[in-house]
């Protein structure tokens, strides 16, 4: 099968067993979202997205803030001669849907941890882990209107009520300076990241660096590849560490995830993917 040739690529996943999780723990109602900004010189188009989350505890996610799809965005760039830009920070994928639901299924990953989520987007995943209990969260990404409209979902949601656990930071992983806005942290979370083999290398360095002292990373990525041999190469990236690695089938978020990305076009195949979660346990690193 399909699914079968794409393990067999990554020889080391059928060293552990593989476990299906099916529970979506995230609903967005997009068809609902409400325009908060038509745009404007420093801001592009932002929209709330109304959520329902089955978070434990007394925070939760109940809105997001984003801008209502990639193409407003895009035009918004290209309005700026930002032609360069990526706008695809802008949707909540399944990648990130899957992970933190997997966070809620086992939020002892999180809790009382020191989180640093790369490549944040939206910071979905890093907020979960802040409901969960985690000690402290730095959402980081390179693009700061990405961290704008996660800050703004952490405000409109009082994430941060009575203490400031959730912190921004921009971030380039490909510029080792950058990554001192990190400090030390005990797991770091991300979400489709793996798809440029540069990239993955200066992923794989980074998180060495705010693992130092050993820690978790949780990546999940699509079960079929953006690029074949992503996954391969960031092990070669952490083997240095010897890292214990632990891989799961989560499937696809299904539930009522929307059949398309709030754009409504050009995304339909991904919304619908199967999501793998990848596991590497680092050691005190020696570099």
């Amino acid at each position: 099968s399909i699914a079968a040739l794409a393990l067999r690529s990554y020889r080391y996943e059928r060293q552990v067993p593989v476990r299906s999780l099916s529970t979506l723990f995230f609903n967005l109602h997009v068809d609902d979202a409400q325009v908060l900004s038509t745009g404007g010189l420093t801001l592009p188009p932002l929209s709330s997205i109304p959520m329902s989350s089955k978070l434990p505890g007394p925070h939760t996610l109940k809105e997001i803030i984003t801008p209502p799809n990639v193409d407003d965005l895009y035009e918004w760039y290209c309005a700026r001669n930002l032609f360069d830009e990526d706008p695809s920070w802008a949707v909540v994928w399944p990648t990130a849907v899957s992970l933190s639901t997997y966070l809620i299924e086992f939020p002892d990953l999180v809790r009382g941890k020191r989180v640093v989520e790369l490549g944040c987007g939206l910071g979905v995943a890093g907020m979960t882990a802040a409901c969960l209990g985690a000690l402290s969260v730095i959402l980081t990404d390179r693009d700061g209107l990405a961290l704008h409209c996660a800050m703004s979902t952490v405000a409109c949601n009082q994430l941060n009520e009575g203490e400031q656990r959730i912190k921004a930071a921009i971030v380039d992983w490909t510029d080792e300076e950058s990554l001192l806005r990190c400090g030390d942290a005990d797991v770091v979370l991300a979400s489709d990241v793996l798809y440029d083999e540069e990239t993955i290398i200066a992923f794989g360095r980074a998180c060495r660096t705010i693992l130092s002292k050993g820690g978790r990373v949780l990546v999940t990525d699509p079960l079929m590849e953006r690029k074949a041999g992503c996954r391969e190469l960031l092990r070669r990236a952490l083997d240095k560490e010897n890292a214990e690695i632990k891989v799961v089938d989560l499937g696809s978020p299904g539930g009522d995830l929307p059949s398309s990305s709030p754009d409504g076009k050009d995304h339909d195949r991904r919304m619908k993917e199967s999501i793998l979660l990848i596991q590497y346990k680092l050691s005190v690193s020696k570099d």
